[in-house]
């Protein structure tokens, strides 16, 4: 994890707003920009579960934060499922002989990979009660 946290410009952010790497578990999609040239974006709204249950007796979820990843030169993909709602079971990441490899598991909507040369990671903590 060291190794991805100093390659991927912005991992460590990430993983400093969560104190771990997040597994995106019900995770929400919010766009994918392709394009030819230049950066493409997958933009997700990711937050944490905790152990705590709110009056109605759902989990309380915290820390939400919105992430992009920023993608450039992409060697391939392969997507499906596209919706108006775009729920994941979780994301991954691996690093590969031709760049980073995002393999998005579905819950409801998008699923798939994309391998890119080039990845970096911004995040947009969002305040407190913001969902």
């Amino acid at each position: 994890m060291e190794e991805f946290l100093e390659s991927v410009p912005g991992a460590g952010d990430l993983f400093a707003w969560f104190g771990y790497w997040p597994n995106f578990h019900d995770a929400e999609i919010i766009s994918l920009a392709l394009n030819r040239s230049g950066a493409s974006t997958l933009r997700i709204h990711t937050w944490e579960t905790t152990s705590r249950v709110d009056e109605r007796g759902y989990y309380v979820l915290d820390k939400h934060v919105h992430v992009a990843f920023q993608m450039e030169d992409i060697r391939s993909l392969s997507l499906s499922d596209f919706n108006q709602q775009n729920v994941i079971f979780g994301l991954s990441l691996r690093h590969t002989e031709d760049g980073f490899e995002i393999c998005i598991d579905p819950c409801y909507g998008l699923s798939g990979s994309i391998l890119a040369q080039k990845l970096s990671i911004q995040i947009e903590p969002m305040p407190p009660g913001a969902s």
